[in-house]
């Protein structure tokens, strides 16, 4: 069996080394499979053009256009604000001081108190005023003595009409000196003109108190006011009892508020003028001299057709957006020029060159080019 087997891959061997082709005849064998080939793309051919006769769009590969996100403009309502920043203070805050000089005998509140208007703050020496006012006192009687029998005589026709002229005289003198002496011990008296807690106390008792140097500070935190300086470009813009909005940063709040006041000047420095807001403040939140924010409206349009900023790219021949046009049956990117008006709050007003309708590529613009084809998400 084993001797079989030998003999057998033996025989093998030989066949395959005996069966070889020779270079004619590998020739011959690549020209008739050249002739198979040729038949064969014969035959590829008239298939491929019989069935292209029954689907024209056998074979041809689907254009898959870029994604894109559009925005159909519509006419809408537009504003443009403006910013500026303002201090804050209070719409009632003074430094009091007595209004006539004299030693600091009694101080009657501290720092942080509330007081109400018309309450006593504090009192200066008024000894000597009350010295002179009691002799004055006596004065006026002896002085009322002789005038009422001066009068009684004068009556009688007895004695002179001067004398009788130089006692009313005396008597009324008197009486308009203690009126002075009387309004100076209380102008000696410091009372608060408003409402509101002291915040400050400048002097202390026995000190010399003197008008117009601060004996304490007095602030009702009640209603606060913004004042702001803004700049004469926008004169024609703002105006009194118009809607602005207010931003405290530094307090976290926010709120809308009436120009109460604006400044007929101009300042020539920095050519700017004043307006004034004022705010609520009933829980005390507010600080004066805090930082604000007024966002004032200087623009509007009922009927704007407007586009994200951001979607506006410019070349030389000036800005331009990319709207949707359908051609063929097919979605492209079409490059539009267009004219813009103002930008806010990431809106810019597209004045010419857009109609009611248009689709604009509003996410995707960057990777589109003028008439490329592109696939609407959504």
């Amino acid at each position: 069996m084993r001797t079989n087997i030998i003999v057998f891959a033996a025989l093998l061997a030989l066949a395959s080394c005996g069966g070889e082709k020779t270079l004619e005849e590998r020739k011959a064998d690549l020209d008739k499979k050249k002739v198979e080939l040729a038949k064969l793309q014969n035959e590829v051919e008239k298939m491929e053009a019989e069935i292209l006769a029954d689907d024209p769009t056998h074979g041809k590969k689907e254009e898959v256009g870029i994604l894109v996100a559009v925005k159909k403009v519509t006419p809408e309502e537009f504003e443009h604000h403006f910013e500026v920043n303002g201090s804050l203070e209070a719409v009632e805050q003074a430094n009091i001081s007595p209004e006539q000089g004299g030693q600091i005998k009694q101080i009657l509140v501290k720092e942080g108190d509330k007081v109400a208007a018309g309450t006593v703050l504090a009192k200066l020496n008024t000894s000597v005023i009350a010295t002179n006012l009691e002799e004055l006192e006596n004065g006026i009687e002896l002085a009322k003595t002789v005038y009422d029998r001066q009068a009684r005589l004068w009556e009688q026709k007895i004695g002179s009409e001067i004398q009788y002229l130089e006692a009313k005289n005396r008597l009324e003198n008197l009486q308009k000196k203690k009126e002075t002496l009387i309004a100076q011990m209380a102008m000696s008296t410091v009372k608060a003109p408003f409402a509101g807690v002291v915040d400050r106390i400048w002097q202390k008792e026995g000190e010399l108190g003197a008008p117009g140097q601060p004996l304490l500070t007095l602030v009702n935190m009640s209603e606060m006011k913004v004042k702001a300086d803004v700049s004469e470009n926008y004169v024609q813009a703002v105006k009194e009892n118009a809607q602005v909005d207010v931003d405290f940063p530094s307090f976290g709040i926010s709120t809308k508020a009436p120009i109460r006041q604006v400044s007929n000047i101009i300042n020539p420095s920095n050519r700017t003028f004043s307006v004034e807001v004022r705010v609520p403040n009933k829980d005390g939140s507010l600080k004066p001299n805090g930082v604000a924010t007024l966002r004032i409206k200087d623009f509007e349009v009922a009927d704007a057709l407007v586009v994200p900023a951001i979607s506006i790219s410019k070349d030389a021949k000036g800005d331009f957006l990319f709207v949707i046009q359908e051609e063929e049956g097919k979605t492209k990117a079409v490059k539009k020029y267009v004219t813009t008006g103002r930008t806010s709050g990431g809106q810019t007003r597209v004045v010419e060159g857009l109609s009611s309708g248009d689709q604009v590529v509003v996410e995707g613009y960057n990777e589109v080019a003028n008439g490329d084809l592109v696939q609407i998400q959504g």
